[in-house]
């Protein structure tokens, strides 16, 4: 059998990816405060009572997967999530 045939293509699997970062309890828990409100790490770290580090981690995850933009004014970086989540025309 040929598994190349078998294997989504890459468009689909970039989207797969982007809806695989949303399995977990805590970037949902993030995702909900960037919808409402621009927020730091720190700021995020204190509502969220968790780790710096795994704040940080999950935040990486979302930005990377295109749910979360991030911008940055001296050394201070803002989250928020991204206002344009629709997916591209060739991902579907």
């Amino acid at each position: 059998m040929d598994t190349m045939a078998l294997r989504a293509p890459a468009p689909t699997r970039d989207l797969l990816s982007r809806f695989e970062s949303l399995g977990d309890e805590n970037r949902l828990r993030i995702l909900t405060l960037l919808d409402r409100n621009e927020f730091t790490v720190s700021e995020l770290v204190s509502v969220l009572q968790l780790p710096q580090s795994t704040v940080s981690r999950h935040l990486k995850v979302l930005a990377d997967d295109g749910w979360v933009r991030r911008r940055q004014e001296g050394k201070t970086r803002y989250y928020r999530m991204e206002s344009d989540l629709e997916p591209e025309a060739g991902e579907l």
